[in-house]
């Protein structure tokens, strides 16, 4: 869900590239479905060179991509998570599951994978095993390391990180195209405080229109 979020959010700032994970995903269906001929004996392990190069190309360029529009989101996002009140230092990360610097070392990580891949039954490394994680730098607490909040963190910050990162895109997109998105908030007001209230409605009235839901009129200030 994290990472077809992040690919929305590029095809958002850049439709051009919308088509980016549909190649992607074509290509590592057709090395799955590779895989599973190898693996029933009516193909051989040679054929797959072939997929390995067309994986990795449209890989990278995923990656590209997603690393782009991550960059794009880092700092508005650390800002957005400040005015929520959100303690420590807040921060994006992309996680891949194995790093390569190009489409040749992307082909390589894939052909070494091959006999697990066979074993398992489908491919396991690539962009489509790669995450996004929101980190939280706490010096009162951790000076020295980022940690992960969907692991280290309360269910509020959790909230608030999301928070954030929603109004970090919304500020992205409007700056890439000109205008503000439609922004939606579903009851989001009844697990803030009041004042972290104040402080979500003050940035949802800076610019563009918004909907915001619900279950007590008294939580959504002025």
């Amino acid at each position: 869900l994290r990472r077809a979020h992040l690919d929305q959010v590029v095809a958002a700032l850049w439709p051009s590239r919308s088509g980016t994970r549909r190649a992607y995903s074509g290509a590592l269906a057709q090395r799955n479905a590779l895989i599973s001929r190898i693996r029933q004996g009516r193909a051989s392990r040679s054929s797959m060179a072939v997929w390995d190069r067309e994986v990795a190309r449209h890989g990278i360029a995923l990656r590209a991509d997603r690393s782009q529009a991550v960059e794009q989101l880092t700092a508005p996002f650390a800002a957005a998570a400040a005015d929520l009140g959100l303690a420590g230092e807040a921060a994006l990360q992309e996680r891949p599951v194995k790093r390569a610097a190009n489409e040749e070392q992307l082909a390589e990580q894939l052909a070494e994978g091959l006999d697990a891949d066979l074993e398992r039954g489908f491919t396991q490394r690539g962009p489509h095993r790669d995450d996004l994680t929101l980190l939280r730098c706490d010096p009162t607490t951790h000076p020295t390391a980022a940690r992960e909040l969907r692991s280290y963190g309360s269910q509020g910050e959790q909230r608030i990180a999301l928070l954030a990162l929603l109004l970090a895109e919304r500020e992205a997109i409007a700056e890439a195209r000109g205008h503000p998105p439609l922004l939606l908030l579903d009851d989001v007001m009844s697990e803030l405080d009041a004042g972290r209230r104040e402080n979500l409605v003050d940035r949802v009235r800076a610019g563009g229109q918004a909907l915001i839901t619900t279950t007590d009129v008294g939580h959504v200030p002025g």
